[in-house]
């Protein structure tokens, strides 16, 4: 398929936010995106950063248009570029953090072109670089083995990977009074980025694992005893047999599950061609993505309440609301150095994905299953609260309740938003053109062949 001479035109919008050398990589690749010069614009809108990134852009990129917010917007900041749409048939959003391929866009909008009832275009989101992953087995030296561990650091041949380092099959990132840590299951993988020169014999992996009952950790095939201890244990890996590197997907479109959680298609998977086909998906991420502009102003922009995740879910939803279709787009390829902005697991991002995922059923999911999120929200902070009783208990020190108050933290957060959220709700709801039937069907699609953790 191909275009008609005249193209559309179409707005590339990337939002900084102290991206310093990543929004400028962001940049440069979307510049060097192929398409007429005189039908496309490149804007970046800046939320008040003070490193002197968007200086440098409006010096070594001229024609890139800048917004100056002021002040940190969080990721509605977008919106500043796309409410007067007069002229512009497309909108791309492009995270800061990402980086396009020269040829994304005329395959999203081919794609788009080819059904007007399309709202949204999603690329093939991967992970920027290569990976090699090695799997993780728990045994227990008592009666019974360990059901998860805390990865807390992670250095490959010297080099601190812990922040670009994944846990496929695992319980991801959280946080608690001694920081940012990954869960590991009996069956993770874990994975890290590699150099495409890397010619070395071997790989040292220096970890640090809390493991609360004694057990044998076996990573890649090499065995560490560890103690159950509630410090950090530290323990040197040497992994002679280095696997293939892969490519690991990001995101090729999302869903949202029966509880109105959001899932990115494919997150952690290896890239072997199971996403290759176009589909129809429930919804879209906002780290890169085609919109329509037609839809955009049919169901308006990114609501400020959210600030940060779940922004995109609830436009996506909105659109799903008023009978708009999405579809991924995989030959369009977009690399993302995923959590580099907002560092995933932290207090700051934990906050916003729990309290606005209740602000999100609230205003999108039937009442009764809008109620059995808040009751189920509330079960689980109440568990979590006497699993750290006992703990406390048993190992004879003060009550841990960082992860208790955070989630409390969100919890009020959430009932402030709530009084908003329910006129929103009625508000939605008179524009509907969709049943709560026909919305639970569309968000679910794509879902079957994903998974929130991947494999």
């Amino acid at each position: 398929m191909s275009l008609q001479p005249e193209d559309p035109f179409v707005r590339v919008v990337l939002l900084n936010y102290n991206g310093g050398e990543l929004i400028l990589r962001a940049v440069a690749a979307a510049a060097a995106t192929e398409w007429p010069q005189n039908r496309i614009q490149i804007v970046c809108v800046d939320n008040g950063s003070s490193d002197g990134s968007v200086d440098e852009i409006a010096s070594k990129y001229p024609d890139v248009h800048i917004v100056r917010n002021g002040r940190n917007l969080g990721f509605p900041g977008n919106n500043v570029a796309m409410e007067d749409l007069e002229g512009v048939d497309y909108v791309a959003l492009v995270n800061s953090d990402a980086f396009v391929e020269p040829n994304w866009l005329r395959k999203l909008v081919t794609r788009a072109e080819a059904d007007r009832t399309l709202g949204a275009v999603c690329p093939k989101i991967l992970f920027t670089g290569e990976f090699v992953g090695f799997r993780v087995d728990l045994r227990g030296t008592s009666n019974s083995s360990p059901q998860m561990i805390r990865l807390r650091s992670l250095t490959v041949n010297g080099r601190d990977e812990f922040g670009r380092c994944h846990v496929a099959r695992g319980g991801g990132r959280s946080s608690d009074s001694e920081g940012i840590f990954e869960w590991i299951a009996d069956g993770s993988i874990l994975r890290f980025p590699i150099a495409t020169d890397f010619e070395n014999d071997s790989i040292v992996l220096k970890v640090g694992l809390q493991i609360d009952d004694a057990c044998e950790v076996t990573i890649g095939g090499t065995t560490a005893q560890f103690v159950g201890a509630r410090e950090q244990q530290t323990v040197s890996f040497v992994i002679d047999q280095i696997p293939q590197r892969v490519a690991v997907l990001n995101n090729v479109g999302s869903w949202i599950d029966h509880s109105w959680t959001g899932h990115e298609r494919g997150l952690f998977m290896v890239d072997d061609g199971e996403f290759d086909r176009p589909m129809e998906v429930g919804a879209w991420c906002g780290a890169a993505v085609l919109l329509r502009s037609s839809m955009l102003e049919d169901i308006g922009l990114f609501d400020d309440a959210y600030f940060l995740y779940y922004e995109d879910t609830d436009l996506a939803v909105r659109g799903r609301e008023r009978g708009w279709r999405y579809m991924t787009e995989p030959t369009s390829r977009v690399f993302h150095d995923h959590s580099s902005s907002t560092v995933e697991g932290s207090e700051l991002a934990a906050f916003h994905i729990e309290r606005n995922r209740l602000m999100f059923a609230v205003r999108h999911a039937p009442s009764g299953v809008a109620i059995n999120v808040l009751w189920r929200f509330l079960l689980v902070t109440a568990s979590y609260t006497l699993s750290e009783l006992r703990r406390a208990v048993r190992e004879s020190r003060r009550f841990d309740g960082t992860v208790v108050f955070r989630r409390l933290h969100s919890l009020f957060g959430f009932v402030r938003e709530l009084p908003n959220a329910l006129r929103v709700r009625k508000s939605l709801s008179r524009r509907r053109l969709v049943s709560d039937r026909e919305l639970a069907e569309a968000i679910l699609m794509g879902g079957a062949s994903s998974g929130s953790k991947g494999d």
